[in-house]
């Protein structure tokens, strides 16, 4: 009988590791796996697990857009091979500094097991996050810089408010949705615990 438990706790811890479902804003897609450690009244503490990214660097505001496009068109065939690559959301846009001091990159995540063709844009490269805690707020409607800057801010009063410490140079601010997608958007920022 106590074999029968040990087995039965087993095949739950595995299915509890293996099963992870992703959470309605990622409607469907492969999006990064990530366990709540916490939910605080506006935020949660999430783990991730560590991801695999295409990236492309920006250093103003105007970058995005252009950033945007080029990893579109990687993945419809501007690369190589010619070749499709189906890529999931979220698209995540890091900044760093403050005001005109700031810079950060674009990326969409690269499910394990996918076949990336070399870039003919040299601008766009892969790149890796280790696993890592953050901290998140979520928000609806559509994102702009000045939205995103808002939520790091109050981000950053309530994880302040919670007693966490986190590095305050740097947020991730990401979307879920298409461009396309008028109703039941999905945006986050992101803030590393340190």
């Amino acid at each position: 009988m106590a074999f029968q438990r040990l087995i039965a706790l087993f095949t739950l811890f595995m299915v509890s590791v293996r099963g992870w479902e992703a959470p309605w804003f990622c409607h469907g897609e492969d999006c990064p796996q990530f366990s709540v450690v916490h939910t605080y009244e506006d935020f949660e503490e999430r783990v991730y697990n560590a991801s695999h990214w295409i990236t492309v660097a920006i250093t103003t505001n105007e970058e995005v857009k252009e950033a945007f496009w080029k990893l579109y068109y990687y993945t419809k065939g501007e690369n190589e091979e010619k070749e499709n690559v189906n890529l999931p959301w979220p698209v995540i846009i890091s900044v760093e500094g403050e005001g005109d001091e700031n810079h950060g990159s674009m990326s969409w995540p690269v499910p394990v097991g996918t076949h990336l063709p070399k870039p003919n844009d040299a601008t766009i490269r892969e790149t890796d996050m280790p696993p890592v805690t953050v901290y998140v707020r979520s928000f609806g409607g559509r994102a702009s810089e000045t939205i995103a800057r808002e939520n790091s801010k109050k981000l950053k009063e309530s994880i302040e408010a919670a007693g966490k410490s986190f590095l305050p140079d740097r947020f991730l601010a990401v979307g879920y949705d298409t461009p396309l997608r008028l109703f039941y958007r999905h945006n986050e920022i992101w803030i590393f615990a340190d």
